[in-house]
């Protein structure tokens, strides 16, 4: 593929997935105020309406005529994205399978030097090596594990009870749950990490019947099968001294038992108990028994967890991608809004890894622009590379920018 050709192609796909998105709203302003943002998102790699007008444009607009014109448009309480919304979720729930990982997580947005938006509250920033407190918001993100390296976007909203809502962190979380299990038909299963192994929703997805693999603390208490109540660091510490094999296998030693939560008896789940090495801590999941099917192994179980951290990728993909904690807009509705167009373009990105898109992506590697360096992490290559080769006017980046991942 010729380097005119490449670059041509590239664009066409993009814009034709914008204008896809663009025609759930009716008003042909908003249309063009979506698709200009989606591509100015991908272009631009970041999320100031500036750098956004700026890549959207030809190279001759007027950015600020721009800026203000797609500020405008995000702030409107005279329309609603609620449809593009609807359309990220059912279009990313289509992906979910029977076998398909759905994994879920929180995440903080640290705004240290904000002062005026709305709906500001109080996280933990998790990016800090103090772990300070900090200004800012709370995501709730959840994505669809597809392939290798592919993260579509379910779910990416703010809760609304750091700002002070009337409402609790658990029931956010249970209405996002609710609505992802609906759209998907029930399908997936649910990768949690430890936090979601609380009592108030362990319980209620027990009652929905999802399918789902949550690390837990070793404070959880548990039923064991001969009806005795301990905790599963003291389940664990037993386990190990008990069964533990004389010779230390290759890989990891895995145990498992079916055990009971003493808050809901009636529902029998699948512990699992997994060490790496002898005399370290070990990995402890929760298996419920939607999740449990013939063939499905400790093993299995374990593996599908560890795939869990590709969510921290995706995290990583929209935080540093797009650059998420530099918004400037104010507005509780204009912020929301901005992460339900962040999450569209990211979906796109995710597009790469599908075989229609095998000829473009090496293309994109094997292109005379690229540094003859091997490539570490597939999705921020390629989000920084198209970013250069679409922009009007791009910045060539330092020697080695693409390459170390």
């Amino acid at each position: 593929m010729v380097r005119k050709g490449l670059r041509k192609e590239v664009r066409r796909r993009l814009y034709h997935f914008a204008s896809r998105v663009a025609r759930r709203v009716s008003d042909r302003r908003r249309q063009r105020f979506i698709r200009e943002m989606i591509v100015g998102l991908v272009v631009g790699g970041h999320v100031h309406l500036t750098k956004i007008a700026r890549a959207a444009g030809s190279g001759e607009n007027s950015v600020h005529a721009d800026e203000k014109r797609l500020c405008r448009h995000l702030d409107s309480e005279h329309w609603s994205m609620r449809p593009v919304r609807d359309e990220l979720l059912h279009d990313s729930a289509a992906r979910v399978g029977e076998e398909s990982l759905i994994v879920a997580d929180l995440s903080d947005i640290a705004k240290y030097y904000a002062r005026r938006l709305e709906g500001l509250g109080r996280v933990r920033d998790a990016s800090d090596p103090e772990k300070r407190t900090a200004p800012g918001y709370m995501l709730f993100e959840a994505y669809v594990r597809v392939r290798r390296w592919q993260l579509f976007p379910l779910v990416v909203e703010p809760l609304r009870t750091y700002s002070g809502a009337p409402t609790s962190e658990n029931e956010e979380i249970l209405a996002h749950f609710a609505r992802i299990h609906e759209a998907t038909g029930h399908k997936g299963i649910w990768c949690l990490d430890r936090g979601f192994d609380r009592r108030e929703l362990l319980v209620p997805m027990l009652h929905r019947q999802m399918g789902f693999i949550v690390r837990v603390r070793g404070d959880r208490h548990i039923l064991t099968a001969a009806g005795r109540q301990l905790s599963m660091a003291e389940r664990a510490a037993e386990v190990y001294q008990q069964k533990r094999p004389c010779r230390w296998p290759g890989g990891d030693w895995i145990y498992t038992e079916t055990i009971r939560l003493p808050e809901a008896p009636a529902e029998e789940l699948l512990l699992v108990l997994c060490w790496r090495m002898p005399e370290t801590a070990p990995l402890m999941l929760l298996v419920s028994p939607q999740a449990r099917k013939l063939g499905r192994n400790g093993a299995w179980f374990v593996r599908a967890f560890r795939r869990r951290w590709g969510a921290e990728d995706a995290t990583r993909g929209i935080k540093q991608c797009f650059h998420l904690e530099k918004f400037l807009v104010r507005s509780w509705r204009s912020i929301r809004r901005l992460l339900y167009l962040v999450a569209i373009a990211f979906s796109w990105l995710n597009f790469w890894g599908q075989e229609s898109y095998t000829p473009l992506r090496e293309a994109l590697i094997n292109h005379p622009w690229r540094l003859p360096k091997r490539v570490t992490y597939l999705f921020g290559w390629l989000a920084a590379q198209i970013s250069l080769f679409l922009h009007p006017k791009p910045k060539i980046p330092p020697l080695g920018y693409f390459d170390t991942g």
